[in-house]
């Protein structure tokens, strides 16, 4: 039995699904056959705020090895029982598609990658062999105690943060890429079902609550922009409420010569950075790959720079970040022997056709991004109703924030700008 946890949430959470077995069975992957397992106990692993879809607990192992005793740690994603209906697809969904990208997709990108002579992907590691449909813990590692941590949401990220994304992102779709080339015969999608599951085509429940939560989010959105006194934004969401969710839907198609595996929720939340003695970002964790797809690489581009940078840092460096991103990519292809498929020209003009996304998302993510940690308003997609009613409460919350909140004006007004020459470029 765990012993006492420090957080009392974390260990009601972990009572319901984690147990010693595979406390046992993660330590035994991760360290060795030879280990010995001495206690474990459940703590806080995240704050309110810095997660939306799973229940998430830490695990503190003590163990012996060699003679010697040892500690380990672990964030352990939890599916829980006794779900609705509603929460037991999004689980599913978001379960496989992160158990397989980690235990199926990730070794054989990795593998491509250090064939290249180019270094792994940096995520956290993972101890597990396999992954199907009954396995409800997923057991990963524990990046804090190596220093890494979580960029402040409230702030948009700076040139150095930027680069460290843009240069794992083209890992990882360079080495998709590769992967694909090398089995020219066999679409990824086919290998790997879960890069095709999106909210809107799981199933019939996810696609309903995707509908309500893009849909009314759209409408706050314009809300929003109308009480700030920006009638042209505010018109522009309001027309493309009723049809947002079919404009992402074509977004997200399959757009060749473009399309890699992308991380499909790359924004700061789901970031850890390691960071110097001067307070200097030096190393970056991808995490959080539960929405993982095949895509544009555009994609995953236009999400993070929209949706985590303010818009001087990102138009003032946007030729800049999109060429250091190109240049990574290029690189990494070249060194496991094969042709890039576009230009950096090529690669800009895919950036302005998938802009939408970015703005949605970055509209969308706003109030959730500036919002302190005791107004974080959690997910809730039990049923439909549920969802219509988490809309309908974030659109209240989103709304008083422009009275209580300072920083969340002046991020959605920054925003506005882009959209204002969106508008008008169309």
């Amino acid at each position: 039995m765990p012993e006492e946890a420090a957080d009392a949430e974390a260990s009601q959470k972990a009572q319901v699904s984690l147990t010693e077995a595979n406390v046992r069975r993660a330590l035994t992957t991760d360290k060795g056959p030879d280990t010995s397992l001495i206690s474990w106990s459940t703590k806080a692993a995240t704050k309110k705020g810095d997660n939306y879809i799973s229940a998430i607990t830490g695990a503190q192992v003590i163990y012996s090895q060699d003679g010697k005793q040892k500690e380990a740690s672990y964030i352990v994603k939890l599916k829980q029982d006794q779900e609705s209906d509603g929460k037991s697809q999004m689980n599913r969904m978001v379960y496989g598609s992160e158990g397989g990208f980690y235990t199926r997709l990730l070794p054989l990108l990795n593998s491509t990658l250090i064939d290249a002579g180019i270094e792994a992907l940096r995520v956290p590691k993972c101890p597990h062999a396999t992954w199907g449909e009954g396995d409800k813990q997923l057991f990963l590692e524990d990046l804090r105690p190596r220093g890494f941590r979580v960029h402040d949401r409230r702030k948009g990220m700076d040139e150095r943060h930027t680069y460290l994304v843009l240069h794992e992102l083209a890992k990882l779709h360079a080495a998709s890429f590769l992967l694909q080339r090398d089995s020219p015969g066999e679409d990824l999608v086919a290998r790997f079902d879960f890069l095709a599951w999106e909210w809107f085509n799981f199933s019939d429940i996810t696609k309903k609550t995707f509908d309500s939560v893009i849909s009314g989010g759209l409408t706050t959105a314009s809300r929003l922009a109308r009480k700030i006194g920006n009638e042209k934004v505010a018109n522009w969401f309001e027309m493309l409420a009723p049809s947002g969710v079919e404009h992402l839907r074509e977004q997200l198609r399959t757009s060749p010569p473009f399309d890699v595996v992308g991380h499909g929720d790359c924004w700061v939340n789901n970031l850890l950075f390691r960071y110097d003695s001067e307070d200097h970002p030096q190393e970056i964790m991808l995490l959080d790959f539960q929405f993982c797809r095949r895509s544009s690489l555009a994609v995953d581009l236009c999400y993070f720079l929209f949706t985590s940078l303010e818009g001087d840092v990102r138009n003032k460096h946007l030729d800049k970040f999109l060429s250091f991103y190109y240049d990574a990519f290029a690189r990494i292809v070249r060194a496991g022997g094969a042709r890039v498929p576009f230009s950096l020209e090529d690669v800009k003009l895919e950036f302005h056709r998938k802009q939408l996304i970015g703005l949605v998302f970055g509209a969308l993510l706003m109030p959730a991004l500036v919002c302190a940690d005791d107004e974080v308003q959690e997910l809730d997609v039990a049923s439909s109703t549920a969802a219509k009613n988490y809309v309908e409460m974030k659109r209240q919350n989103s709304l008083s924030m422009l009275e209580t909140n300072p920083l969340l004006e002046p991020r959605l007004v920054d925003l506005y700008r882009d959209i204002v020459k969106f508008i008008d470029q169309k």
